[in-house]
């Protein structure tokens, strides 16, 4: 554990920083389309070489262009945060699957689900506050992903929720973004 301290607290002082920077950022964040699904590809990538031993478990279903007006580190960050999440707290061999799709309305969800234990209806009331842990947790942590991803969607007008996920059983998020071009066309007022 002590070989692991360092590690951990580069961790939380990252998140920390992160944390700070959002908090200092115009809330209103008004800027050119991305394709959340290709940014949800290249993030899961990322988490399946990381979790090397729980690449048969992630799955990813985005297969058309999402648009999305938004940073794209920032939004790099929110996906990493919920994926990474979902895995560290599913045990191996469940499924962890990231779909990201468009409504009819234009409006872009990204939904993280895993087949973990989920959280009771007590602990996804908690969910967001800084440094909250589900106690007896054994993975590695701060406690501030969920304010970084609460903070992110906030900054570009989404909305986070999060339930029991009916297809695998364990939690499932849902962050809904404005349609992309609701939020360019105000962006030029």
């Amino acid at each position: 554990f002590l070989g692991a301290a360092p590690a951990l607290h580069r961790y939380l002082v990252g998140q920390l920083l992160q944390l700070s920077r959002l908090e200092a950022q115009d809330p209103a964040l008004r800027l050119p389309v991305r394709d959340l699904a290709a940014l949800t590809r290249q993030q899961v990538a990322l988490l399946a070489g990381q979790w090397p031993a729980r690449g048969d478990d992630l799955l990813l279903q985005a297969d058309a262009p999402v648009p999305v007006a938004g940073d794209e580190a920032l939004l790099g960050v929110l996906v990493r945060n919920l994926v990474d999440n979902a895995l560290r707290y599913s045990p191996p061999g469940r499924p962890v699957q990231a779909r990201v799709h468009a409504d009819a309305d234009g409006a872009a969800w990204l939904v993280v689900e895993d087949g973990g234990p989920g959280l009771e209806a007590a602990d996804l009331a908690r969910l967001g506050e800084r440094f909250f842990r589900l106690p007896g947790q054994d993975q590695p942590g701060s406690g501030l992903g969920w304010s970084i991803v609460r903070r992110i969607a906030a900054a570009h007008g989404a909305t986070v929720t999060a339930g029991r996920s009916d297809a695998l059983g364990g939690l499932a998020v849902r962050v809904r973004f404005p349609a992309a071009s609701a939020l360019s066309a105000d962006a030029g007022r």
